[in-house]
């Protein structure tokens, strides 16, 4: 007897461009709800923007080791299971957040770190499954236009909500959001690759997969590029809000700021159309030097509340310009016999850019004043043009 599935189940499960999409701007919507009052909470739990560069630190430090021992965990039980565990992770974030005190808190960003990691890894690997290589510049873009929605409404909603009705009516939404992806990825019922699926033999341990990672110049590179980019980021959803509540600046500022900046996002396909026609190397160098030399002069002039966040706003043209074509170099140069492991490795920067830039801006601000965070995040995106001028013509 023939078995009739409907029609809407045998379209998701072939999932395509579209499809990655939506179920990427889903948990973008968990993430962007709470993004914008995070820092506003840091700052009066944590009391100092040293304090809270510090605590991005230690939190940086273990979701580095987590990413480390995910492939292992998708070796053992398949990556489902990893997938379904970032959104719990997720869900668990927001609610944390409702203690309304200091270690709670903490423990959120922890768990949201956490959350982090197990999607993107496991998600990029599905991608890598089921989007065909050609396909990854008009792919990436479209998904990032998608989870824009969610960066655009998400951070300003969020403080919008965090300031009129209080911290639950942020959180809680959030949560719900994080279950709706978990069930829409159940829905999708997607099958993995072999080469990614469980194994018999022993996986290598994370060490050898760093080595064999640092032994492929292109993998290097590809690596750097999407570090600078989202050190750019995590410093945007952190400072330029601290810095406009410091000067006198409403929060609704910095909540136009977040919301507009992400709302760029966007503009995603049109980067993508951009790289086809002018190259990828040469859209990523501008985007990079655009954007670090904004930072630099708000670095430097140190303006009011209302011109830093113009500045801010306008840089994220070029960051988002990375987003749509940054990851495409690691796309294209993976091996697919090893895309767990190197996967696991590439997406460190994720980590790295929380944990090194968060590092270098609790030293500086022993000293300087916070303008200074928005100079060295300039400098990096300045060095990030330097390297992505070693990106291959025809990539």
């Amino acid at each position: 007897m023939e078995i009739r599935f409907p029609m809407w189940l045998r379209v998701v499960d072939r999932p395509g461009a579209n499809v990655f999409a939506t179920l990427s701007a889903t948990e973008a919507f968990s993430r962007s709800l709470i993004a914008g009052i995070i820092p506003l909470e840091a700052y009066a739990l944590l009391e100092s923007a040293r304090n809270v560069s510090i605590a991005y630190t230690a939190i940086g430090v273990l979701a580095l080791l987590t990413s480390f021992a995910v492939p292992l965990v998708i070796r053992a039980v398949r990556r489902k299971w990893v997938f379904s565990a970032g959104c719990l992770f997720m869900v668990a974030a927001p609610l944390l957040m409702l203690a309304g005190t200091a270690l709670p808190f903490v423990a959120a960003l922890q768990f949201r770190a956490f959350a982090v990691v197990c999607v993107n890894i496991s998600l990029n690997l599905y991608i890598l499954d089921y989007i065909r290589r050609k396909d990854f510049v008009t792919a990436e873009p479209r998904r990032l236009a998608f989870m824009g929605v969610a960066w655009f409404i998400g951070p300003g909603l969020g403080i919008w909500l965090y300031k009129t009705v209080g911290l639950l009516a942020v959180c809680v939404p959030s949560a719900g959001f994080a279950l709706l992806a978990l069930g829409y990825f159940w829905v999708l019922r997607m099958q993995e690759n072999p080469a990614v699926a469980p194994a018999t033999r022993k996986p290598p341990m994370p060490w050898d997969n760093i080595r064999r990672y640092a032994m492929q110049p292109r993998l290097r590179l590809a690596w750097a590029i999407p570090f600078a980019r989202s050190a750019f980021w995590t410093t945007f959803f952190v400072y330029p809000p601290l810095y406009i509540v410091k000067n006198g600046g409403d929060e609704m500022l910095a909540a136009a700021m977040l919301s507009g900046g992400q709302g760029i996002l966007f503009l995603a396909p049109v980067a993508g159309r951009l790289g086809a026609r002018f190259g990828i190397r040469r859209m990523i160098v501008g985007a990079f030097l655009f954007t670090g030399g904004l930072s630099i002069v708000a670095g430097l002039l140190q303006p009011g509340p209302v011109a830093l966040a113009l500045l801010f706003f306008f840089a994220c043209f070029g960051s988002v310009t990375l987003d749509a074509l940054g990851n495409i170099p690691f796309l294209r140069s993976v091996h697919s016999y090893e895309r767990s492991e190197m996967t696991s490795v590439f997406r460190t920067y994720i980590e790295m850019s929380q944990l090194l830039p968060a590092a270098i801006y609790a030293a500086l601000l022993l000293v300087f004043p916070l303008g200074s965070v928005f100079v060295a995040l300039g400098v990096v995106m300045v060095a990030g043009a330097g390297l992505a001028i070693y990106l291959p013509r025809r990539l």
